[in-house]
């Protein structure tokens, strides 16, 4: 799930049905990179402690670096008996300089020359 898309009530929904119903084989992602498709998610959604709401609705809650792959694989064989959500904090467009934490990314479409440049950043 999308940190904006969270802010929908089925998202809330689903996670009280799974939690009242200890689904312990659910596993859930939040790409928690803060921004949404036109503004900071702080700015729509306010201030929030994702770790908090989650474990007050049942869940068991890892945070991690959403960039590595370690922390990825521990979290995911991590087993508590509880539905589980990863938090991975992120950062949207990480590698890429001209795209690193910024909004329009969100949707925008890349140009040949910007993905000629990106390519060459990622390597």
């Amino acid at each position: 799930m999308g940190d904006g898309e969270i802010q929908e009530g089925q998202i809330w929904e689903a996670a009280i049905f799974a939690a009242n119903n200890n689904l312990d084989n659910l596993c859930a992602f939040i790409d928690y990179n803060k921004l949404q498709l036109t503004s900071k998610v702080e700015d729509v959604f306010g201030k929030c402690n994702l770790l908090s709401v989650w474990t007050d609705l049942g869940w068991q809650c890892l945070e991690i670096d959403g960039h590595d792959f370690e922390e990825i694989d521990m979290a995911v064989k991590f087993k508590s008996g509880k539905p589980k959500v990863i938090i991975a904090h992120t950062i949207k467009g990480k590698g890429v300089s001209f795209m690193e934490n910024k909004i329009e990314w969100h949707s925008k479409k890349i140009s040949e020359e910007e993905f000629e440049k990106a390519m060459l950043e990622l390597r």
